[in-house]
């Protein structure tokens, strides 16, 4: 399956999940007493809270990008947009920089577990082609996050690596984040809205990656 065909997989997944959410109130009340079950919790232990959400935000860079997604509006109930968007950025940070180190150190062996080995060799290939940064940036985006193992093992130099991931996971948090905030809060033009900001950013991404790689 295709990065693209997996991204609107999960989006359509997700959005189905929001419009279940708006119009069944037996939705609403499941959530809410999820996240005031969390709250409790959290009350009682907010420094294992904020470090359960920052390990599973570490864990999902490592694994999938996506897989705390339904998460981040429990987060943004108990806490706000602003501490949620902070966690969420220091974990995904974290997450990809274990990411570049493990495949630098570790290498081949590690991508047997995690990753096809046809897959990681696709990635390599597309970092050998894609030498300028802002190229390197736009791949960041439109390939998964696990594509910083693929990064390590190449050796890229680190600090140019932090940069692209910066840089690139800056518009994902952002629009997790207050998406969100926007279903809590029922507002759908300014969901939908950010989902479309999402696919656009991808697909731009995406087809610049592809018109490069022709034109060489």
């Amino acid at each position: 399956m295709t990065m693209y065909k997996r991204l609107l997989i999960i989006i359509g997944i997700v959005a189905v999940a929001v419009i279940l959410f708006w119009y069944f109130s037996a939705v609403q009340e499941a959530f809410y007493d999820t996240a005031i079950f969390f709250e409790r919790y959290v009350r009682q232990n907010e420094l294992l809270g904020f470090f359960i959400f920052l390990l599973i935000a570490i864990l999902s860079a490592l694994l999938s990008p996506l897989t705390n997604i339904p998460l981040i509006p429990v987060a943004v109930a108990l806490w706000g947009v602003a501490p949620t968007m902070i966690i969420l950025f220091i974990g995904w940070i974290i997450g990809d920089i274990i990411a570049y180190y493990a495949g630098r150190h570790i290498g081949g062996p590690l991508f047997r577990y995690i990753i096809s080995i046809k897959r990681f060799d696709k990635w390599v290939v597309e970092i050998q082609k894609h030498t300028r940064f802002y190229m390197l940036l736009l791949l960041r985006i439109a390939l998964p996050a696990e594509l910083g193992y693929a990064f390590g093992i190449m050796r890229y130099p680190f600090a140019k690596y932090m940069a692209i991931t910066f840089l690139a996971e800056i518009p994902f948090v952002l629009i997790t984040t207050y998406a969100s905030e926007a279903i809590l809060a029922g507002e759908r033009l300014k969901f939908f809205s950010l989902i479309a900001v999402l696919i656009a950013v991808f697909l731009v991404a995406m087809h610049i990656v592809r018109e490069r790689k022709t034109t060489e």
